[in-house]
């Protein structure tokens, strides 16, 4: 049974093994799959596995086996590399096979050459992706899954089962840190390596001239090109994943290449015009700046919350719903405190908060709510403080001051640049349960240029149908989000909204609004507390029974018999989202009747309240 130095520290060691025991080619592939599989099931063994978001990369030892959680930003064209090649011994002629799966470069040992034209040698295809750290991962976020990390030796002698055991799992975790120690101190020298898929011709690149590609300006956190051997796997731009795999930096993609050198102008028999070159220059930036991953297990992300498992066990289901009731009521009492003593504003900002898309119909996005807080007053620092406390409970947000600079010169649409043959980013290419908050009261008298009006109607689009059309320059091609919107503003927005309400405060507005804020977080037990109810609120499903679908029905008719202007459809499928909201705050996944009460109360509240 391989040890965790083997299948962590060289996954290759492992892959290798099956590969020269094989008794056929599908036979092995499928072996290493069950096999890392099995390893990366158990919580305990995958908790050992370094991942890519909490080192720098320079930290970070090549071919050992590395997690990276992260958003799909663009996808390549499948790449053909060779799958099994020939070897030759230069001295005897005796010939043996390598595999070149799971590495950039091929083994050639010494005295060997390859025979790149052997009738032997197989092509295989990988899936290829360029994947960005999450967008707007906040950074509570970022420090709970480093603690982990820090003290995985230690979490391993406590949760493991006793005896040698106990003793064993102690040591195999302290290899994994002894073995990063020890590459930290060891000088790097440069193997000679032959590539599997071709790097591009031209320069060394910098991290001056390279482009990491984050959505979000300003951010910089690490990026990587996946390669994924499953063909059969569908993946999604935007959408987000922890993939696992073998960690490479291989020198070949960062050393200086001249494609005059190889066959006068020829790179394996395949010339090189202007366009081609610079194509494969984006594509292949120097792995030390965007390394590469070969993935041997994967998983979608439904969420990124670092205190819950990424799939719920019914038992945690089951607690969220006799605890809910609860933690609402504590989650109400802190939305009040941000909003003055507004119940009202409280109540909506939760509902807002636990809003998903749960379906779409046509082009309708059913479950979304955007929210629109009015009554801001212009110049107060309100907004940027009341983005930092919502970004300490849920996991993804991003502040947008909306400002005419902002406006006119922020690129929020992606574009498909064909010279290049990327995906460029925009600022709305955002994972599904980002929440974004927008500050409308930046937004002072001037003029919007045409990429300020181009961006205003991207962003009305996400807000009306969660839609961004990307621009690939002859045609746009509408992309699909889950983008929570909430908008502050000292009067009605200009941006279309689902539910408006405005903020008056019950209690007296400090003077002080930063020593206000500073005081407002909870204890730190009641603020994970309230993180994870918030996603287990998000995440939760959601049904209505016939009778009581019959009676909201009823109730529609009734109220449009009596005034036809007081419910329109629209008001009806408001209040249906809420209705579900109502629900999901207090654990239930079937609305009652009761809650069709409080929430038709709560909205003749709150339009009093707009008057």
């Amino acid at each position: 049974m391989p040890s965790i130095e083997n299948w962590i520290l060289n996954p290759l060691d492992v892959i290798n093994r099956m590969f020269e025991s094989r008794e056929s080619d599908t036979e092995w592939k499928q072996k290493v799959d069950e096999f890392f599989a099995r390893k990366l099931q158990d919580e305990k063994l995958n908790s050992l596995v370094p991942s890519m978001n909490n080192e720098a990369l320079h930290n970070l030892p090549p071919n050992t086996l590395m997690k990276f959680r992260c958003m799909i930003q663009d996808s390549y064209e499948p790449e053909y590399f060779l799958d099994t090649y020939q070897l030759v011994d230069k001295s005897t002629g005796d010939k043996k096979t390598g595999s070149s799966r799971y590495k950039d470069v091929i083994d050639r040992p010494e005295g060997y050459d390859v025979i790149m034209e052997s009738k032997d040698n197989e092509t295989g295809c990988r899936q290829v992706v360029y994947c960005v750290a999450v967008p707007g991962e906040n950074q509570w976020v970022k420090q709970v899954y480093v603690s982990y990390s820090s003290r995985r030796p230690q979490r391993e002698v406590v949760t493991d089962c006793g005896g040698n055991q106990m003793k064993r799992c102690h040591e195999e975790a302290m290899d994994v840190t002894r073995a990063h120690n020890d590459y930290l101190s060891t000088p790097k020298q440069p193997p000679q390596i032959t590539p599997t898929s071709y790097p591009p011709p031209g320069n060394e690149q910098t991290s001056q001239n390279v482009e990491k590609h984050h959505p979000i300006p300003g951010e910089d956190g690490p990026v990587c090109i996946v390669k994924v051997y499953d063909e059969t796997m569908e993946l999604k731009v935007n959408e987000t994943y922890e993939f696992t795999g073998v960690f490479s930096v291989d020198p070949i993609f960062s050393t200086p290449f001249d494609p005059m050198d190889c066959n006068g102008g020829l790179l394996m028999g395949t010339p090189f015009d202007e366009d081609h070159m610079m194509e494969l220059k984006s594509r292949s930036p120097p792995s030390s700046l965007v390394p590469r991953l070969h993935v041997v297990s994967m998983k979608p992300l439904k969420h990124i919350n670092p205190l819950l498992p990424a799939t719920i066990p019914k038992k945690i289901s089951e607690d969220f719903t006799q605890s809910a009731r609860y933690l609402r009521d504590d989650l109400i009492e802190f939305l009040k405190r941000l909003t003055f003593g507004d119940e009202i504003v409280a109540q909506s900002l939760l509902f807002h908060l636990l809003s998903r898309v749960y379906t779409r119909t046509g082009t309708m996005a059913v479950g979304k709510l955007t929210l629109n807080i009015t009554g801001i007053p212009p110049n107060s620092s309100y907004p940027k403080l009341f983005a930092d406390v919502i970004a300490n409970l849920v996991t993804k947000t991003h502040y947008l001051p909306m400002t005419l600079d902002n406006m006119n010169k922020l690129k929020f649409t992606p574009k498909k640049d064909y010279q290049k043959n990327k995906l460029e980013p925009g600022f709305l290419q955002l994972s599904g349960g980002t929440h974004l908050v927008i500050d409308e009261t930046q937004l002072h008298p001037g003029s919007l240029d045409p990429m300020g009006v181009k961006n205003v109607q991207a962003l009305s689009s996400l807000m009306t149908s969660q839609k961004v059309d990307y621009d690939f320059q002859f045609y746009a091609t509408p992309f699909y989000h889950d983008v929570n919107c909430v908008v502050l503003s000292e009067a009605k927005s200009m941006l279309p909204c689902d539910l408006q309400v405005k903020l008056t405060p019950d209690t007296p507005v400090a003077t002080n609004l930063e020593e206000y804020f500073a005081r407002l977080p909870p204890s730190d037990e009641m603020l994970n507390k309230l993180r994870v109810y918030l996603t287990l609120g998000w995440m939760g499903d959601y049904d209505m029974e016939p009778s009581v679908m019959k009676q909201i029905e009823n109730d529609f008719v009734a109220s449009r018999s009596s005034d036809n202007e007081k419910m329109s459809a629209d008001d009806l499928h408001r209040l249906l989202v809420v209705a579900r909201l109502q629900s999901a705050s207090l654990g239930k996944s079937k609305l009652e009747l009761s809650d069709w009460s409080v929430v038709k109360q709560f909205d003749e509240t709150r339009k009093e309240k707009m008057k």
